[in-house]
């Protein structure tokens, strides 16, 4: 039976298990065909140990099947096939329980990739901006469509010269006011000569 070429994600399991940034990789690996984690660790450049509980999700999710195995004399290689070649998160509002917290893990997953990822000597410029205010429904509004634009005015720097650089933004209602605010910039370090 042939995949679908889309497939729309609308229930809190499957959106959940498809907004994290090391299984939306897996999916994307899974695009030209079905593989075994060892052939998708070697493709995303991580031990395949790291890809195990990934795939149990997205099997468990369903996004992924597991469709067939193979005995290579030392052990059984499972291969995996992606149900889908793309996705989009389209949630029914009233089967989500928290979707606020399903878009905040998507943003924290993204963030510790980074963290994870980065070198100790950044290669470039870090800035994280921190407020927080009260804000009217209209100021809500406002806010949310400029950052909307920043997105699409980043997009459109793409150049082939470039240094890969990522955007998170999060605009989001909290429990109570915050005190914590701040600004942290920093760029490459520069290192002083020596006399």
């Amino acid at each position: 039976m042939a995949q679908p070429s889309h497939r729309r994600l609308t229930d809190q399991a499957e959106i959940e298990a498809y907004l994290h940034r090391t299984r939306m990789a897996i999916l994307v690996a899974l695009r030209v065909g079905p593989a075994t984690a060892t052939q998708i660790a070697a493709d995303l450049g991580v031990h395949p140990a790291n890809l195990t509980r990934h795939l149990r999700i997205l099997v468990k999710a369903g996004l992924i099947a597991q469709t067939r195995t193979r005995d290579t004399g030392r052990n059984l290689e499972k291969y995996y096939e992606a149900q889908a070649q793309s996705f989009e998160v389209a949630p029914d509002a009233d089967k989500l329980a928290a979707p606020h917290k399903v878009a905040l893990s998507f943003a924290r997953s993204e963030l510790s990739r980074a963290i994870a990822q980065l070198p100790d000597e950044c290669p470039g410029l870090v800035e994280v901006y921190v407020a927080a205010c009260a804000l009217t429904p209209a100021a809500q509004a406002e806010f949310a469509a400029a950052l909307s634009d920043l997105v699409e005015r980043f997009q459109k720097q793409q150049s082939p010269e470039g240094q890969p650089f990522t955007l998170v933004l999060s605009l989001h209602p909290t429990a109570a006011h915050s005190e914590i605010e701040g600004r942290v910039q920093l760029s490459k370090p520069k290192r002083e000569k020596r006399k």
